[in-house]
């Protein structure tokens, strides 16, 4: 029997990461927003607790998935590589058109909310323009 590979676990752990409904939703909301969204964007954008979002994003980023950026005591969010194949593949899902019907609906839910930055900033919920 072969012995696993680093490069091996950490392609295990990125898949286990994604096998969660919520967690994908939550990396193709950030594939479809291009941009760094607010943990409280995200909690609308998914109609989900910012307890059970918060859990979801920490298992993207433990995953290496998705990173968080603290800005004062919020955090807000991107996918991780751009440019690396699962962020192809994670793009796949909401681009040209999104993959299905709960991912479309999140994106409804997601422009609504985008809709209310003043200045490209998010400032409800968390006004994370302060910081």
């Amino acid at each position: 029997m072969k012995q696993e590979t680093p490069d091996f676990n950490r392609c295990l752990k990125t898949f286990k990461a994604l096998a969660d409904a919520r967690r994908l939703r939550a990396a193709a909301l950030l594939a479809y927003a291009g941009r760094e969204l607010c943990v409280c964007e995200l909690v609308d954008a998914l109609g989900e607790s910012q307890y059970n979002v918060s859990r979801a994003v920490g298992a993207l980023c433990a995953a290496g998935i998705i990173r968080k950026e603290k800005k004062g005591r919020w955090a807000m969010y991107t996918l991780a590589e751009e440019s690396s194949p699962l962020a192809a593949y994670i793009k796949g899902l909401v681009k040209p058109a999104p993959c299905c019907a709960p991912v479309a609906n999140d994106i409804v839910r997601l422009k609504k909310r985008l809709a209310l930055r003043q200045e490209g900033v998010c400032v409800i919920g968390c006004n994370c323009w302060k910081y």
